[in-house]
């Protein structure tokens, strides 16, 4: 498995990959505008230009995913967030496309406090648009949830059903698991857990719609429904988990990602990968 981690772009988008670099990063993920902000930065094309130079040489080059801001909310009932969620979505895609990305990821969102009934299909129709409105060759990328909040797509059969399966086959969509989060919402990773996941992706194509793993591990227990992360081998899942994780041979061309603090000069970061990177070795 290709491994990396979410990388800080303070000074620019090319700070990541070159933050990516100095770890050995095979793969990395980044935001494109800071995740609590709704305005669009205004972007020189030099910072482009700059960003794919420093990509097209690096260990992760093809492997590079955004991830969206934490704002959007394309579940929301209230029309108005769910469009500008929408807009600031396909700004996204857009901007991958032209950084040439490996795909944004996102969550579903929530539906507040609406039946979660109602929600999906005004999510799949939703997603439909977007698409329709965005035709890039970069793939929307959506992940699993905790699940506190009223969450969307907190099992893998709630994310899948918010799909088309033809999205998926030509290439428009593709999934996410986070460790941490399939844990917070109930799978028993330590008994079978990861299979389960894996069969409910089975109705759009199984492990081969898989994009990348957040490989986090978490404090708190399982089904508690919060969303908590820690360096992997730190927390409850625990390094066996991972271990097994990293030794299947189907993962090997997958990128798996570290969302985990960073620690002062990303030191944290560099221990978790070290420690990740130790259990791949035979």
């Amino acid at each position: 498995m290709r491994l990396g981690a979410h990388l800080s772009t303070a000074g620019g988008w090319h700070r990541a990959v070159e933050q990516g670099e100095e770890l050995g990063c095979t793969c990395l993920q980044l935001f494109l505008r800071p995740p609590g902000r709704w305005a669009a930065p205004r972007f020189p094309e030099r910072n482009f230009a700059t960003f794919r130079a420093a990509a097209e040489s690096a260990r992760s080059r093809g492997a590079i995913f955004a991830h969206a801001p934490y704002l959007i909310n394309i579940a929301s009932p209230d029309p108005a967030l769910a469009q500008r969620s929408l807009t600031a979505l396909g700004e996204e895609l857009r901007w991958a496309q032209e950084l040439g990305l490996a795909g944004v990821v996102v969550h579903p969102g929530s539906a507040g406090k609406e039946v979660r009934a109602h929600a999906l299909p005004r999510v799949r129709a939703a997603l439909g648009q977007l698409l329709e409105e965005n035709p890039v060759a970069v793939p929307l990328i959506l992940e699993n949830a905790a699940g506190a909040g009223n969450l969307l797509g907190v099992t893998v059969t709630e994310l899948v059903s918010l799909v088309d399966s033809q999205w998926v086959q030509r290439g428009r969509v593709a999934f996410c698991l986070d460790t941490a989060h399939l844990w917070a919402a109930g799978y028993q990773l330590l008994r079978g857990g990861w299979a389960q996941a894996l069969e409910e992706l089975a109705p759009v194509g199984g492990a081969a719609t898989l994009a990348l793993v957040h490989l986090n591990d978490t404090p708190v227990a399982c089904g508690s429904r919060k969303d908590r992360h820690v360096p992997p081998g730190d927390g409850q899942l625990g390094l066996g988990f991972f271990a097994e994780l990293l030794a299947d041979r189907t993962y090997e061309d997958l990128c798996g990602i570290l969302e985990i603090p960073p620690g002062r000069g990303n030191q944290l970061v560099r221990q978790a990968l070290h420690r990740l990177q130790g259990l791949q070795r035979p």
